[in-house]
């Protein structure tokens, strides 16, 4: 799967890149071309205007140094009279080609003064006695030029070689995050359909052994009086029955309604954003396990700072913070304990909840705020493995970190920084 997510990458990433190139060599064709036709123009200008040439003259050749890049560069000089060239001279080399008769024809019936006929470029100035000078000269050659053309599609082919490789080395990093997402979405179906079919499986069983109890029942309503006992006995199992069916229809009740809060604290942003207490917030939090933790024989302390306030959702940060405490009290074992301290560090509010107990081992702690994902000790209670994702996720909302470090048999603790 991998690979072909990475060759379907690099197929878009270097489609695009092609055409991107492609595009921007052809405009830097156009944007050289009108540029350099622009320049030579002028220098046609100058050659009609400057009085190098003596037009009225015979036939001559001037020569007017030129760089070596334009050795080959060749301006041709026509004097015409009533539509028939008279003279014609060679500027920039010794020799050139002379003019097809159409293009001469072509450029006298135009009303333009400098322009471009075919691959031509000419200036016209009028002179004395009805004639007219034409300079011009062929640029077909300059821009088309094979000579010309090869490197730049050598230098087109190099950039295409180079995205290549460095789209490979890249491929992995960029769908590795794809990767991961895809896995973990795998993994969730793994998981939610694992975590429903233990009470839909419950829910069938006890609906079956309800039914074969109805039918005794009943059946049994139309027998003798003497089987009373067998009569009380199915009444019991239905009772049984039904209210298994009960407890296991609320816990995937319960599972269905973690999945939607956890879908939607990760896809919607906070609703409403007010100043709050976190110091109120902890402290109602704390109140409210203290039996919980009392009648499990814990040892239950707090440490809360006061007056320490931030902007957030208030509901959702004392779910924060149930979360967190039902958790450490949940993993600790009777005679141990469990404490919170808030404070602020370095100007931002902090709250710490840690537990005695089995601990969480290096394996496990990076996985721990992953959805479904349980240790080796929650996976013998009833938990579902949405709790510290809930948590974190309302961290997140909050523009806060969460994190946790464990000693296995030792100490747990778990770090908000807001």
């Amino acid at each position: 799967m991998e690979s072909e997510l990475r060759k379907k990458f690099m197929m878009v990433t270097l489609a695009l890149m092609t055409l991107v190139l492609l595009v921007v060599y052809f405009a830097m064709i156009f944007y050289n071309r009108y540029w350099y036709e622009q320049d030579t123009l002028q220098f046609l200008d100058w050659i009609a205007y400057s009085g190098v040439l003596q037009s009225e003259k015979e036939e001559q050749n001037v020569d007017i140094p030129m760089s070596s890049a334009d050795s080959e560069f060749s301006v041709i000089a026509i004097v015409t009279q009533n539509g028939k060239p008279v003279s014609e001279s060679f500027v920039g080399t010794k020799n050139g080609n002379s003019i097809p008769p159409s293009v001469i024809e072509e450029i006298l019936v135009g009303d333009e003064e400098e322009y471009k006929v075919g691959t031509y470029l000419y200036v016209l100035r009028p002179l004395s006695d009805n004639k007219i000078l034409i300079v011009m000269t062929d640029v077909d050659y300059k821009i088309t030029s094979p000579m010309r053309l090869l490197p730049k599609l050598l230098l087109i082919l190099a950039g295409v070689v180079a995205v290549t490789a460095i789209t490979f080395l890249l491929s992995r990093f960029v769908t590795k995050p794809a990767m991961k997402a895809m896995l973990r979405e795998k993994q969730f179906v793994s998981d939610a359909s694992h975590e429903l079919k233990t009470p839909l499986g419950a829910i069938s069983i006890n609906a079956q052994a309800l039914a074969g109890s109805w039918d005794k029942m009943f059946s049994g309503q139309n027998n003798a009086k003497s089987k009373d006992v067998p009569l009380i006995q199915s009444k019991q199992n239905y009772e049984r029955h039904i209210q298994n069916i009960i407890i296991e229809s609320q816990r995937m009740n319960r599972l269905v309604e973690r999945l939607l809060l956890l879908s939607k604290m990760e896809e919607e942003k906070v609703r409403i954003q007010t100043d709050i207490s976190l110091s109120s917030c902890v402290e109602e939090m704390a109140l409210t396990y203290e039996s919980v933790a009392y009648e499990k024989g814990i040892r239950y302390d707090y440490d809360i700072a006061q007056d320490i306030v931030i902007n957030g959702n208030e509901d959702e940060i004392k779910q924060l913070i149930a979360i967190l405490i039902d958790n450490a009290i949940k993993h600790t074992q009777e005679n141990g304990s469990v404490r919170m301290k808030l404070q602020r560090q370095k100007g931002k509010p902090f709250l710490c909840v840690e537990n005695t107990g089995d601990g969480i081992s290096a394996e496990d702690l990076p996985h721990i705020f992953e959805r479904f994902y349980k240790t080796d000790v929650s996976r013998k209670g009833s938990s579902f493995g949405l709790g510290l994702a809930i948590a974190k996720a309302i961290a997140q909302r909050h523009n806060a970190i969460i994190s946790a470090e464990s000693e296995p048999d030792k100490i747990t603790k778990f770090e908000v920084e807001f």
